[in-house]
């Protein structure tokens, strides 16, 4: 259980527990994750305002402000909006990332070496990505979250707190996955069987034509479990975005939101925690 006095300020622990206390604080939260599950089945702008929505919440948490998701009165159009910044801030940003990554593995001698280094960054990357995002989110700018070196001057202050929320996400992301696959595994293992069986009689265009056959005769016969399975990944993803980016949200309490100024200006002094008797404004 989670406190009430727990969710005010900024503390640098139960990211988790803190994030499903908002997610579940009001009564019916589970309406408008189901409605954003119907929504993603819209190609691209569906998605848009389901991430919109995310980001949305996520910017009132950040502010200090400890609401529920709201479930009347969205402005789907603004949510769109939001979506669209998120969308273009990770898009510049990944491409970037695999410019590097590019660059890094091509260097003679010792491109194995550092491509496999800047892999293993990449995690603080992705963290570093969710921060620009919801400082976008602030601003209602892209260029906000493509500001490199505050988004890294406030991943770099606080890694430990963002590992927490990386971890959550893992553990999270594994779960979901795993019973995804677990339940797909019987019958992979009977496809592969079955082509194997026949391999030593079969030429190699009828192997092919054989293999197809029975893919899609497999996708036919479970085509309306497949689409409930991701109606369900959907449901899962869009519930472990939103306590994501909360705890993203609840995270960036530290750097005093409401004291920023201008997107080019520099953060404020740091919040501390108030149960660390060092901590400092």
């Amino acid at each position: 259980m989670v406190e009430e006095s727990e969710l005010e300020g900024f503390r640098r622990d139960r990211y988790f527990a803190r994030s499903w206390a908002l997610l579940t604080r009001d009564r019916g939260w589970i309406k408008p994750v189901l409605v954003m599950t119907v929504a993603a089945l819209v190609p691209f702008v569906g998605w848009l305002g389901v991430m919109g929505y995310v980001q949305e919440w996520a910017r009132l948490t950040a502010w200090g402000v400890n609401a529920a998701p709201k479930q009347k009165g969205v402005r789907v159009g603004e949510c769109i909006k939001s979506g669209w910044r998120a969308f273009v801030v990770i898009l510049v940003w990944s491409l970037v990332n695999a410019v590097v990554a590019a660059v890094l593995s091509a260097v003679p001698l010792f491109g194995g070496l550092l491509g496999f280094a800047w892999a293993i960054f990449d995690v603080f990357v992705y963290l570093m990505v969710m921060v620009a995002v919801l400082r976008a989110t602030i601003y209602q700018k892209i260029k906000a979250g493509l500001r490199v070196k505050t988004v890294w001057e406030m991943a770099s202050h606080d890694v430990g707190g963002l590992a927490r929320v990386l971890g959550i996400l893992a553990v999270i992301t594994f779960v979901v996955l795993f019973s995804v696959l677990f339940s797909a595994i019987p019958q992979l293992i009977y496809m592969v069987d079955y082509v194997t069986r026949y391999e030593a009689i079969l030429s190699s265009g009828m192997q092919a034509a054989f293999a197809l056959n029975i893919i899609f005769s497999f996708l036919s016969a479970i085509g309306p479990a497949l689409v409930v399975l991701y109606l369900i990944s959907c449901f899962f993803g869009i519930v472990l975005s939103m306590l994501g980016f909360t705890a993203i949200g609840l995270w960036m309490r530290q750097f005093d939101v409401s004291a920023w100024g201008r997107e080019e200006d520099p953060l404020p002094p740091f919040v501390g925690d108030p149960r660390d008797a060092s901590s400092w404004q």
